[in-house]
Order: C-alpha cells, then sequence, then structure tokens
C-alpha cells in the first residue's frame, strides 16, 4: 500500500464537517500504521476523561502481538496455554505470509504509558482506547510538575 493509498481514509476525515475524529491526530494514527514509516517513536499525551494519557503511539499489530504475549507470560485465568496456541497460530500466519486482519481504525494504541488523574499516576505497559474519547492531546510529555 502506498502512502498516498494510507492517507486517503485522513483526507476523508479532513473533508468532512460532521467527524468526531481529530483529522490531525488521525493522520499520527495512520503514520504509525503505514509499514514504510518509522513511527514508533511518536509520544503522545491524550486527554481522556478528565485523564491524561501518555505514551508511544504504536500500530494495532504492534499492540496485539505485546497484548498476546502479555497475556501468555501472566497466566490470567489459566488462559496461558489458549495465548500460546494462538501466538503459535499468528507466528504460523506471519511465516505464511498472510495478512491480519483489517485495522480497527476507532482505537489508538500506546505502550509505555503513564496514567494520570488528579494525584494519581500509574504506569501501564500498554493502552488502548476510542480515538473519539480523545478530547485533547498533544505530542511529548507533560512537565513532571
Amino acid at each position: 500500500m502506498s502512502w498516498r493509498d494510507a492517507v486517503q481514509p485522513a483526507l476523508r476525515v479532513l473533508l468532512q464537517g460532521d467527524s468526531y475524529t481529530d483529522p490531525h491526530l488521525e493522520l499520527l494514527r495512520l503514520g504509525v500504521e503505514h509499514p514504510e514509516i518509522a513511527a514508533e517513536t511518536i509520544v503522545v499525551t491524550l486527554a481522556v476523561d478528565g485523564a491524561l494519557v501518555t505514551g508511544t503511539m504504536v500500530s494495532a499489530a504492534a499492540w496485539e502481538d505485546l497484548h498476546v504475549r502479555q497475556l501468555g507470560e501472566a497466566d490470567y485465568y489459566g488462559l496461558r496455554k489458549v495465548v500460546r496456541e494462538a501466538l503459535g497460530h499468528l507466528d504460523q500466519a506471519a511465516e505464511d505470509g498472510r495478512r491480519r486482519r483489517e485495522v480497527d481504525r476507532r482505537f489508538l494504541h500506546l505502550r509505555d504509558v503513564t496514567y494520570r488523574a488528579g494525584r494519581t499516576v500509574r504506569a501501564l505497559p500498554l493502552w488502548r482506547g476510542p480515538i473519539t474519547a480523545v478530547s485533547g492531546w498533544t505530542l511529548g510529555t507533560p512537565d513532571p510538575d
């Protein structure tokens, strides 16, 4: 897929006056999804439901891989065996060159996350949230004080 093909959905968002998706944030999301762009160094701070969520943007595929591996390592509710089997299928699909399902454009994906709500600060390995829940955003991280 060319960059021009990847930008078409963002251009539709830019041209729609009634869209709830921020077109500039959508362009960043598209950037991390595009295979020819090394965009996994984009750090953003998102305002979501009164909290600040800061992290490095990653593609949906990268987030999914990290999420599934995290589940496999932690053995949540006995899922270790199921997750290992799923990882085997994902690895085999990658080796066979089969594509993953279409990217769900409704979500943003972050890694190495800091969640701030009032005086509460939490570090999270991963975060996934609907792009429409973002009420504001900026590149970079907030000052510590």
